[in-house]
């Protein structure tokens, strides 16, 4: 039973070291974060098919700068990024009555899009020539 145990225990660890093994750091520098602070979301998308609805891995962080570096720990790949600045602290992003975003919003590549975004068009390479890529935060009107 022991033998079992420990030979389960160390085929978990060796899944994981392998796992961490190849994974990288993706940084991603957010600017123009409006000066009236809020918390910005990050959300990262490895999937192209309904990329929007179906994110990665997430993060947020509460910032009063102008310009904030996240990280998230991927294996080299494609992965699409989306940002939004909750200015009022409420959780989700504001749109008005036509789902038009009242809050910053960003793409990766610093696309701008007119409707839904493609996953190509904010989709970035992550292998061993990325440099941190800046996304500018802006204001759909």
């Amino acid at each position: 039973m022991k033998t079992q145990l420990f030979t389960c225990i160390l085929s978990i660890t060796a899944f994981f070291f392998v796992m961490n093994s190849n994974a990288q750091e993706l940084k991603i520098e957010i600017s123009n974060i409006q000066k009236y602070g809020g918390t910005v979301y990050v959300a990262l998308y490895d999937d192209p098919t309904d990329w929007i609805d179906k994110p990665l891995l997430t993060t947020s962080i509460k910032t009063e700068k102008n310009s904030e570096i996240v990280s998230f720990e991927v294996p080299y790949g494609r992965y699409a990024i989306s940002i939004y600045q909750d200015v009022k602290g409420n959780k989700k992003m504001d749109t008005n009555f036509m789902g038009i975003p009242k809050d910053p919003i960003a793409f990766g590549n610093n696309y701008k899009p007119f409707g839904k975004p493609k996953f190509s068009d904010a989709a970035l390479d992550f292998n061993e020539e990325y440099q941190v890529q800046t996304i500018k935060l802006y204001k759909v009107f």
